[in-house]
């Protein structure tokens, strides 16, 4: 299982496949069908992954191809967060490729590789409309707070409280 050094005292496991995006990243073919996604190159979100208190995780499949990418927030920062956002998910749709739930897959690292060892109390997605049915199929419900994008449309703010075991 990999290992990702989070914080100088905090480091999590991931399942083989999953790391964080890498400056050898952004050249790799990187295709989603939805419009408003293709602003956003793999550049984007590895310099997105410089910032604090964030962290951009790769799904790397057979052959070194990227199979999705996600972008997450801590609140109120790495060093003892209490949730994470979710603000950006991404699927891989490059012609051939057959990777139908990989944006669960990765709803659930972040659930439980991240979140759940953390001591996490909620994760929340900052999802655009037409995707709140696919992320309440996951468990995550309107917090009612929503907002209007010039680019991205209606953004709908959803969460799931997460049990503390």
């Amino acid at each position: 299982m990999p290992v990702i050094r989070l914080t100088e005292s905090t480091s999590l496991r991931f399942p083989a496949g999953v790391r964080l995006m890498r400056r050898d990243d952004v050249g790799k073919p990187f295709f989603t069908r939805d419009s408003r996604m293709k602003a956003y190159s793999m550049k984007y979100f590895y310099e997105w992954s410089t910032e604090p208190d964030i962290l951009v995780l790769v799904v790397e499949g057979k052959g070194n191809v990227l199979e999705g990418v996600v972008v997450l927030r801590f609140v109120p920062g790495k060093n003892n967060p209490q949730s994470i956002v979710v603000e950006m998910l991404s699927r891989n749709q490059l012609q051939g490729m057959h990777n139908s739930g990989v944006g669960a897959e990765m709803i659930k690292i972040v659930e439980d590789y991240i979140a759940k060892p953390l001591g996490c109390t909620e994760i929340v997605i900052e999802a655009v409309d037409d995707l709140t049915d696919y992320y309440s199929s996951l468990g995550y419900s309107s917090t009612g707070h929503d907002e209007y994008d010039d680019f991205w449309g209606k953004v709908v703010y959803m969460k799931k409280k997460l049990r503390r075991d």
